[in-house]
């Protein structure tokens, strides 16, 4: 069984192998790191959904040959819809099991700005920072402050811009939607519609804590993760 982790905005999807310590020994844990960002430096820059995911399909092919389930948190969300809907489109495997986790669903009006375009770097820096929204510490290293805040921005940018119904893509597996009940982004959201998007179950699991509930509740979140896979 391989496991993928889709990162969040601004993030790094190799944080998500901590996670691994409360897997199974015998499986399989994938970071699904963007092109340009953190352990890919030297690589383009992608600026749009579409193009980041046919990235990481062509990347991983080898590795969604087999079972396999998805993970992905806020941007991750949505990086999930997009690669199930190319998976689809090319044929390939489908996961066996989808965790979703502190976002809304892609078809649902629901956004950090107004229009995230005319929206400066500062704005989208200082909403996320008010916000407890991103998970980079400030650094003293200005250089390195300032790549850590184009990749925000870029991930913001392209995950608000990104829209997809229940016509367009849907899950063939059941799915798992985790959320913190005090994350500012999940005010008048009802995370049960993602139940919209699967012709499986959906099944809710709400955690104390804001935006990143799960660096308190990891052990909690991944015994679901093994019940879930062992159904």
């Amino acid at each position: 069984m391989v496991l993928f982790f889709f990162p969040h905005a601004g993030g790094s999807a190799k944080s998500y192998s901590s996670f691994k310590r409360f897997l199974p020994k015998d499986m399989t844990v994938i970071p699904m790191e963007l092109s340009g960002r953190f352990t890919r430096p030297s690589e383009p820059l992608l600026d749009n959904i579409h193009d980041c995911v046919a990235d990481l399909i062509e990347k991983h092919s080898e590795d969604i040959k087999g079972e396999y389930a998805l993970f992905g948190h806020s941007m991750g969300t949505v990086l999930v819809t997009e690669f199930v809907k190319q998976t689809k489109a090319k044929g390939l495997t489908q996961p066996c099991h989808i965790f979703l986790s502190g976002k809304n669903p892609p078809d649902e009006d629901v956004h950090c700005f107004e229009n995230v375009n005319t929206a400066s770097d500062e704005e989208i820096v200082s909403f996320f920072s008010a916000n407890a929204l991103s998970s980079n510490a400030p650094v003293a290293d200005e250089e390195l402050m300032r790549i850590l805040n184009r990749i925000l921005c870029t991930d913001v940018r392209m995950a608000e811009s990104y829209s997809a119904s229940p016509d367009e893509v849907k899950f063939d597996c059941d799915i798992t939607v985790f959320y913190g009940t005090e994350d500012p982004l999940m005010k008048n959201v009802d995370m049960s519609s993602w139940s919209r998007f699967t012709e499986g179950k959906c099944r809710l699991y709400p955690f104390a804590g804001n935006h990143f509930y799960f660096q308190q509740h990891k052990e909690e979140i991944c015994s679901i993760i093994k019940k879930q896979l062992a159904e």
